[in-house]
């Protein structure tokens, strides 16, 4: 029995507590040393055009990274990173709903065949998201690193984004890098923000195809502050992107096509007007890696 005679009662619950702790066996003690280690979840860009295009910080991520998901594409380019680790598919546009492709051919698959199509996708989406929860969630438990790659700014009409949302409580972390408008600008070789009449810049959707009826950001209510657009494309077709821009611009309103930005052979820069685009580009398909601009500060 332990006894506090002599001993201030204020000064015997810490005596004994002391007493107590003491005589704990050392596996009762806190051990930091065998807390689980933390994994973590990252998005990378991989920038866009030639591979030389990549930041060193993606670099470092990637080469420190585990487990990486990403569309076959994207995984070519960096084939030399990945070397000996876990390469998953990523899909295209997991965990979120992607607007439906627009068909190239009025003459193509029947209504059947196109159901058929979706059928096909919508199980292989579901396999490559059950998949990819079991994979990212069990990794970053065992503390391991998962890195989800992507082109240009994958926050930007990336196909990939979903994964912030359905692995948001894993505190994803977005690894920036150079985009299709980065590399556009310094192609076109100008100040978008310098324009006559506007010192700003939107970035949206080419106006081809109906409008949802919920947008709020039709092409005729951005057309109203004169700001510079820039589109990206979406398989687009050139001829219904001027019919509608030109129902809000004046036919002499500047317009530039940058075609395959970041790519150092293959980079090419057409600029015309609403007037001219058309036969300028003449009957050539353009390729889908193309954005539109249009502002005065081409003048």
């Amino acid at each position: 029995m332990i006894s506090t005679s002599g001993v201030p009662r204020w000064a015997a619950i810490p005596l004994i507590s002391s007493i107590l702790l003491a005589g704990l066996p050392a596996s009762a003690e806190t051990d930091t040393s065998s807390t689980k280690p933390s994994g973590h979840l990252y998005l990378v860009s991989i920038g866009i055009g030639d591979p030389d295009n990549i930041t060193v910080r993606a670099q470092k991520i990637l080469a420190e990274s585990d487990i990486v998901f990403g569309m076959e594409s994207v995984r070519e380019r960096h084939a030399d990173l990945l070397q000996g680790k876990e390469i998953y598919e990523a899909g295209h546009g997991l965990f979120r709903q992607m607007p439906p492709r627009p068909s190239k051919d009025a003459d193509g698959p029947s209504q059947d065949e196109r159901a058929e199509r979706r059928r096909r996708h919508e199980e292989q989406r579901a396999e490559l998201e059950a998949q990819a929860r079991k994979i990212i969630r069990e990794a970053v438990e065992a503390g391991k690193q998962v890195a989800v790659i992507d082109y240009g700014d994958p926050t930007i009409y990336g196909p990939q984004t979903g994964y912030l949302s359905e692995f948001a409580d894993l505190d994803p972390v977005v690894i920036p890098g150079v985009s299709s408008f980065n590399a556009a600008n310094a192609a076109l070789g100008r100040g978008i923000t310098q324009g006559e009449h506007s010192r700003s810049v939107i970035l949206t959707r080419t106006p081809g195809g109906p409008e949802r009826e919920n947008r709020l950001d039709t092409l005729e209510k951005l057309a109203e502050s004169r700001s510079t657009l820039v589109f990206f494309t979406m398989r687009s077709k050139l001829p219904e992107v001027v019919e509608r821009l030109k129902g809000s611009y004046p036919g002499d309103t500047p317009i530039a096509i940058v075609s395959h930005a970041g790519y150092a052979e293959r980079e090419q820069v057409m600029v015309a007007t609403l007037d001219t685009v058309l036969e300028q580009a003449g009957d050539a398909e353009l390729p889908f890696e193309h954005l539109i601009y249009v502002g005065d500060f081409l003048k």
